[in-house]
């Protein structure tokens, strides 16, 4: 049969106008997801160091063992290409892998469980549009018991439960906020300490925690440690650009963050998140803020008078490596590229370990504002060099209180987890499961030893 030329043209316009809104669904539906996982930061914990956007590979250490991030890209065979809607949001909602496997917390399905089936299955959407990385997943290196998977049940009944936003009044204007911090940004997974199972303690909601060996400072209320003394813009402009002179500049895993996440947020998503933040109430007791330390330029003119001859090691390891950029006086640049170490939040801490790292590590954002970059010093300084200009550091220009010694700089220089009450936990209750699982096996074997020799023997 031979169809008229108009025919066929009428057709297939036809059909484009039917495709075309279909089209336009599913590119908004992308265009969604991108955001969706931008706030919550998928990139950054689903990348290795150097590798291919989303195919995994970083690892995550723990107590209980080493555990590998998987691949995301929509590859079929190392991927999740082949996972379906109700799969994606199994996994995001309960934690419960491809296979009915028990993923480990180390993904945040605890805060994840929050995120709207439609938010989820938009950031699946996104993920499939992207080109597909052929990159096989990392094996976990857990001690045993806790490579056996299905002891996350029992893990689950203690901490599996939404108590983030629950800390804080769910007034209207507090909801999308709650939603950001909570859901998506799962801010409490690095920001509120642990309790003795590896989970979040809602009862210090947003308390301060640690990641990586940095400190995730206190982001509740509370004058001090928290953020009693922070303005709402202020804190705003933090997650835009990772920068607010005479407070703060963003390092570390919370640099990857303003990268990677909040810098990306829309400004009311932003002032919303800050908001939120903001109405956390205090986890801690009140006291000098940790950016109102110094207040002027640091007289070293006895410094340049001796040419150095009786300064400390703290002291010619300072004028060496650091007032080049951060001045002699310590007070840095105006635009913030080069911080002043007075009025400023990590200079201030009591806790000094993020001074460390920021010396031994060096500082890398990135931003469509502003950068800031510093460099390592890891290779250059021996662990008493570092303790000694962190601790020069803090005498001259922040908090004078918790100084650091050798071993503690060596202890994050290797990334090296800080001895807890968990650890004794973990040794005593791999004990118990190994000794559970031979008296298991031994009263199995004992009873089918008993079975056959009382069963009746042929004639």
């Amino acid at each position: 049969m031979v169809f008229p030329m108009k025919t066929m043209i009428g057709g297939f316009a036809a059909g484009l106008l039917f495709a075309l809104p279909a089209m336009s669904q599913d590119q908004d539906q992308v265009a969604r997801g991108k955001y969706v996982a931008t706030a919550a930061d998928c990139v950054a914990c689903h990348t290795a160091p150097g590798g291919k956007p989303f195919a995994g590979g970083l690892p995550f250490k723990t107590p209980m063992g080493t555990i590998y991030a998987p691949n995301i890209t929509p590859d079929p065979a190392t991927g999740i290409g082949n996972w379906t809607d109700a799969q994606f949001l199994r996994a995001l909602h309960d934690g419960i892998g491809a296979n009915g496997e028990r993923l480990y917390p180390a993904f945040p399905y605890t805060a994840f469980a929050g995120i709207s089936d439609e938010d989820a299955l938009a950031v699946k959407a996104y993920l499939f549009s992207l080109p597909p990385s052929v990159q096989k997943n990392h094996e976990n290196e857990m001690q045993f018991p806790y490579n056996i998977r299905f002891l996350m049940s029992f893990w689950n009944i203690l901490n599996f439960k939404n108590s983030g936003s629950q800390s804080v009044a769910q007034q209207a204007d507090l909801a999308r906020g709650a939603y950001l911090a909570d859901a998506l940004g799962h801010c409490a997974e690095c920001h509120s300490p642990r309790n003795l199972t590896m989970g979040v303690d809602s009862s210090k909601y947003l308390g301060g925690g640690a990641v990586d060996g940095w400190t995730a400072f206190n982001l509740s209320s509370s004058k001090g440690e928290g953020l009693g003394g922070w303005t709402t813009a202020e804190l705003a402009q933090y997650l835009k650009t990772g920068n607010v002179a005479g407070k703060a500049q963003a390092a570390g895993p919370m640099a990857e963050v303003v990268e990677n996440s909040t810098s990306h947020l829309s400004d009311d998503d932003l002032n919303a998140l800050a908001t939120f933040i903001k109405a956390v109430p205090e986890q801690a007791a009140s006291g000098p803020d940790r950016f109102s330390f110094g207040g002027h330029p640091t007289d070293i003119t006895g410094y340049r008078a001796d040419a150095g001859q009786h300064a400390s090691e703290g002291e010619q390891l300072f004028v060496a490596a650091c007032a080049t950029c951060h001045m002699l006086s310590g007070s840095g640049v105006k635009d913030g590229a080069y911080p002043s170490l007075f009025h400023n939040s990590v200079t201030g801490a009591s806790n000094p370990d993020n001074l460390v790292m920021a010396v031994l590590h060096g500082v890398e954002r990135r931003g469509s504002i502003n950068d800031a970059s510093m460099p390592a010093f890891e290779d250059e300084f021996d662990d008493r060099q570092v303790a000694s200009l962190v601790n020069y550091v803090k005498d001259m220009f922040g908090n004078p209180q918790g100084k650091v010694d050798a071993a503690e700089v060596h202890r994050l220089r290797l990334n090296q987890l800080a001895p807890s009450p968990i650890d004794t936990l973990m040794k005593v209750g791999g004990g118990i499961a190994a000794a559970v699982v031979i008296i298991a096996l031994a009263a199995f074997f004992w009873f089918r030893r008993r079975s056959t020799s009382a069963s009746p023997q042929p004639l």
